[in-house]
């Protein structure tokens, strides 16, 4: 080392001392760092020099060279770090018969500290030995003499928390680890281990060196007559968001670095198995989130094996001790139930400051049991639902394996065929491919997948909402609004009436808030892509099943940018909503494309908005206030949730006043439109009542939110007086608002019927050997089992081939030629212009037509919707319908004129098949010479034909071909708008559908789209930076005056 020798002290002997260095790292110091240059300035061993990393400027370097006038002063640009500048020493220092020791900027030695530490270095040939630390205002208290650490890298402290020094640790020992505030290293161990982890900047530096010492075969050794104040001001004088999540993966880093080969699959298993425990227990006492950070850390081992393989080679050439001497010298067990175990005895005897704490963790439990037992509550009333499933009502169509599996729903996407309704050539809604994907990630158990769906829809709403105010309310208060939205009664009745897509809207909108939220804070960088990318993923998803939930963002971000103007927050605020909506809808409008394509229609805003059950009634004000449309019986109490919101205004202030507003207008405006549209004062064509009703169900959750914060939060201005009293009593009339959902869990099916159209309509014939057809749904638009298209404004009609309604039946399909027609045959039937409307139907191969009365949903036993007047009896007119089946339920008609879906036609009706217009239809009899059975969505199983004409019951296309013996026959338009095919010899033939080229160019760059979304939203990336964080680039250091060079 470049240090020169001088005399040891207290002796009249001349001694050689061995050089020491003291580094110290600099960092933003306080008041206090004049008493650790002064404690450095008094130290008595005789060859000490100090070197200082200063990251915080000139001003530092002055007040050091006027404490220690030679200490060599080096400053840098940032702050790379305690460990990654500790090791710049080795650099800086020639020599390896010296010592380094390592210190804090808050650390202040006694005067003897350095000899004390030199003398037991020699006496315990140690390695690295280390003061004890006490605190900094009270040096009575002990604050680190070492620490204890197990298999999993879990650490004890040796001290408890506020023990009193009484020499009870004043012996000197041996320990795993030492406190990296002040540790006195041999030079020559320091640069052969190669210092501190250089990927490792702060939290768990200390555990990571001192266990490599051990590897080495060098002792740790705490050296108790040295004594050092440490004030351990590292928390305050850091931006550093994530401690936990970064103790967390260093610790874990550390145990698969360090660990022995044969024993390091076993401890990770042990470490897996440990931080599951923790986290179950963190459940009901605590700390979840922590548990959930170590749980990351321990999965994103797999992603850390290069670093991990590369930081083993490094340490390889010193590992000398086996791994069997290495764990015994760690805790056997866990350090973590012992520490947790000690703590509780301390807890009512030596510690009393521990007691202060009590109601605090009372609360925080009190929060914990009151999240589980909503999600209790939730599980409970879905009970039946996860013992025999959704029933298929409203929306809810089943799943099937044949139809839906991933396979089949994967096939159908990439074909470029759309088999709803008549089926057409077209893109598949991009719903299709996410069930394909969710499929997969069920193992195929579609019925699960729905299941789970649907109480996950509940579960993720309340999650969102918990989550909405988080950094700004007290737990307390997020968990009174989580439970509120939990008690709304729009989520069950959409269980009930099986209404999906308010389902979805209850599920996302909390999270879209929540983003609000965020956006207000003007994020950038990654940060703000990562939020653009998740409302545009959000919105893609929920519009992939309810196109109209963009109509509802948009409403949302209006009412949310109306109530920041009202309480006056930054425009930047409403700025960022804005752009964080329009990005979100256009987004996901571009990442369902080719999809997306169908809604530039004339129409588009009743093709986003659909059909729905309340579309033609009025509900009514009170009706719409109770979230419930009147179906519960005790409905009414659920207009105490209202309490909390419009109490809140009142009673708030500072900050409170922007979240109360914003509940409050939430409530408001959205509910002035829903009632002045449903009593007729204006004519709005809005999206079903229910998505915009989970509007205000999140502003009452925020209300409620709101006030138990301005209630209940200590750091809050509470009201005083008659204002107290009444946001108690607004509380507990939220409470008794809560009962109705309670109340609701008994059923176990959130009141879901047993018996449902969908169920009744199996007696239809699946496949027959006559021929396959098709079924149109004909009546009330609210009772019809699949989105429809309107006749009048009393009747609507759907489409669907034969076999049982599924969920791919779900979405709207385009309008076509073949969908005119049917609409133009039942406005003649209802107008009675014709008797022989099943001519009409007949080329579009439609057997059955059934008349939906009671579909469980929006039409029940207890709650018949009639059919539309005089349809029915229209209907018994017609000379080709014979009414087959009659219920209170539905009514069914045949079709005796129909001829199949896919079938060879006589010569007769092959002529007629070459015009067009309803007088043909009408003057002719047409008739099948032999069906042909259909596979897949719209090609056949080969069959042996003979020549003449085979009819198509789909909407011409020119990619449509009859491939017979090798040879394709094109399409032609038949009866003015289906497909025929003139087979000029005979053979086995086949109907096939050749997809455009352009289609799956479209697909592809559509899936591409997602991908890059995907890896905006979760920055995939930063795997990639996390390897490469673990390579640091070499420091470069400014040099303070000519004479320190």
């Amino acid at each position: 080392m470049a240090i020169n020798p001088t005399v040891s002290r207290g002796s009249a002997t001349t001694q050689i001392a061995p050089p020491v260095v003291a580094a110290v790292v600099v960092h933003e110091p306080g008041a206090w760092f004049a008493e650790t240059l002064q404690a450095l300035a008094q130290q008595d061993y005789p060859n000490l020099q100090t070197l200082f990393f200063v990251t915080s400027g000139s001003q530092t370097a002055e007040e050091i060279r006027k404490q220690l006038p030679d200490a060599i002063i080096r400053t840098v640009d940032g702050n790379p770090g305690y460990g990654p500048l500790m090791n710049e020493i080795g650099r800086l220092v020639e020599g390896d018969g010296g010592f380094f020791c390592l210190l804090h900027d808050d650390v202040a030695l006694e005067p003897d500290a350095v000899s004390r530490l030199m003398e037991e270095m020699f006496r315990s040939n140690a390695g690295i030995v280390g003061p004890k630390l006490v605190m900094w205002d009270d040096p009575t208290i002990v604050q680190s003499v070492g620490f204890g650490v197990d298999r999993i890298g879990e650490v004890s402290s040796i001290a408890d928390v506020g023990e009193k020094d009484q020499e009870q640790h004043d012996a000197v020992r041996d320990v795993f680890a030492l406190h990296s505030a002040c540790l006195l290293v041999r030079a020559d161990l320091f640069r052969e281990i190669g210092g501190f982890a250089p990927d490792i900047r702060f939290f768990g530096e200390d555990i990571d060196l001192c266990w490599r010492v051990h590897l080495s075969g060098a002792r740790v050794v705490i050296v108790p007559a040295a004594k050092a104040r440490h004030l351990n001001s590292f928390d305050s004088r850091t931006n550093e968001p994530s401690r936990v999540a970064l103790e967390a993966r260093h610790r874990v880093r550390t145990i698969a670095t360090l660990s022995g080969r044969f024993q390091l699959p076993f401890v990770l298993v042990q470490l897996l198995i440990a931080t599951l425990i923790q986290t179950v227990v963190s459940i009901f006492g605590g700390g979840l989130r922590a548990s959930l950070i170590a749980m990351r850390a321990a999965l994103a081992v797999v992603v850390d094996v290069p670093y991990i393989i590369r930081r083993r080679a490094q340490v390889r050439p010193y590992r000398r001790i086996a791994p069997r001497e290495i764990h015994e010298l760690q805790i056997r067990g866990s350090a973590r139930l012992s520490s947790f175990v000690r703590k509780r005895r301390m807890r009512f005897t030596q510690n009393p400051l521990a007691l202060e704490r009590d109601g605090e963790t009372s609360n925080t439990k009190g929060v914990v049991v009151g999240i589980l037992a909503t999600v209790a509550l939730i599980v409970l009333g879905s009970r039946g639902l996860i013992a025999s499933g959704i029933a298929p009502v409203g929306e809810f169509l089943p799943l099937r394996g044949a139809t839906e599996s991933p396979s089949a729903l994967l096939s159908s996407y990439l074909s470029g065929w759309w088999q709803s309704g008549f089926g057409h050539a077209g893109a598949n809604p991009t719903g299709i491919a996410l069930l394909a994907l969710a499929g997969i990630g069920f193992l195929g158990r579609l019925g699960a997948l729905q299941t789970y769906s649907v109480i996950g829809a509940l579960l993720m709403g309340c999650w969102g909402m918990w989550s909405v105010a988080a950094g700004f309310f007290s737990v307390r208060a997020r968990a009174i609004g989580m439970a509120t939205y939990a008690a709304a009664p729009l989520p069950y009745v959409a269980i009930e009436g099986g209404r999906w897509g308010v389902l979805l809207c209850y599920a996302a909108l909390p999270w879209m808030i929540r983003m609000f939220v965020k956006v207000g804070a003007r994020p950038s960088g990654a940060a703000l892509t990562k939020l653009l990318a998740g409302a545009v993923l959000l919105t893609a998803v929920v519009t992939s099943f309810t196109p109209a939930f963009a109509l509802v963002l948009i409403w949302l971000g209006v009412v949310w940018v109306i109530s920041d103007a009202i309480s006056r927050v930054a425009a930047s605020s409403a700025f960022g909503v804005f752009r964080l909506v329009s990005v979100g809808v256009v987004g996901a409008f571009v990442l369902h494309s080719p999809w997306s394509g169908e809604f530039f229609v004339a129409d588009w805003l009743d093709k986003v908005i659909g059909q729905h059950p309340d579309a033609a009634k009025q509900v009514g004000m009170l009706n719409l206030s109770r979230l419930d449309g009147g179906l519960w019986a005790i409905g009414v109490l659920v207009l105490g949730l209202y309490a909390p919101t419009f109490i809140s205004i009142v009673v708030a202030r500072a900050q409170m006043v922007v979240w109360s507003t914003r509940a409050l207008m939430m409530v408001v405006l959205t509910g002035a439109v829903l009632v002045l549209n449903d009593s007729g004062t204006i004519n709005l064509s809005l999206p079903e009542t229910g998505l915009m009703l989970a509007i205000i169900a999140c502003g009452l959750a925020l209300g409620a939110a709101t006030l138990a914060n301005i209630m209940f939060d200590e750091t809050a201005i509470r009201p005083n007086g008659l204002w107290r009293s009444l946001g108690a009593l607004s509380l507990v009339a939220a409470t008794v608002g809560m009962v109705p959902a309670i109340t609701g869990v008994v059923d176990g099916r959130w009141g879901q019927p047993e018996t449902t159209l969908s169920q009744l309509l199996t007696q239809l014939p699946t496949n027959p050997e006559s021929g396959d057809y098709n079924v149109v749904f004909v009546g009330r638009s609210e009772v019809l089992p699949m989105a429809g298209k309107s006749i009048n404004d009393a009747v609507a009609f759907a489409v669907s081939d034969d076999g049982e309604l599924t969920l791919r039946d779900h979405w709207m399909p385009i309008s076509s030629s073949l969908d005119e027609s049917v609409s133009s045959a039942f406005s003649a039937v209802i107008a009675d212009q014709t008797v022989r409307a099943g001519r009409l139907l007949a080329p579009l191969a439609i057997r059955y037509i059934v008349v939906p009365i009671v579909d469980g949903g929006a039409s029940t036993v207890e709650r018949p919707l009639p059919a539309p007047d005089g349809l029915l009896a229209s209907l018994s007119a017609q000379l080709d319908f014979r009414r087959v089946y009659t219920a209170n339920d539905l009514v069914i008609f045949e079709n005796v004129a129909y001829i199949p879906s896919l079938a060879v036609i006589d010569e007769n009706t092959s002529l007629v098949s070459e015009q067009a217009g309803s007088e043909v239809l009408l003057s002719s009899q047409l008739a099948s010479v032999a069906p042909l059975a259909r596979s897949g969505d719209v090609e056949s199983v080969p069959s042996q034909i003979g020549v003449g004409t085979v009819h198509a019951a789909v909407p011409f296309d020119d990619g449509l071909a009859l491939d017979i013996q090798g040879v394709k026959v094109k399409a032609r338009v038949a009866f003015g708008g289906t497909s025929a095919f003139d087979l000029p010899i005979e053979g086995v033939a086949r109907l096939t559908f050749d997809t455009p080229l352009l289609h799956f160019v479209l697909v592809a760059f559509q899936a591409l789209l997602w991908a890059v979304v995907v890896i905006a939203l979760f920055d995939l990336g930063r795997f990639k930076r996390r390897i490469a964080s673990t390579r640091l680039g070499e420091i470069v250091f400014h040099e303070e005056t000519e004479n320190q060079k």
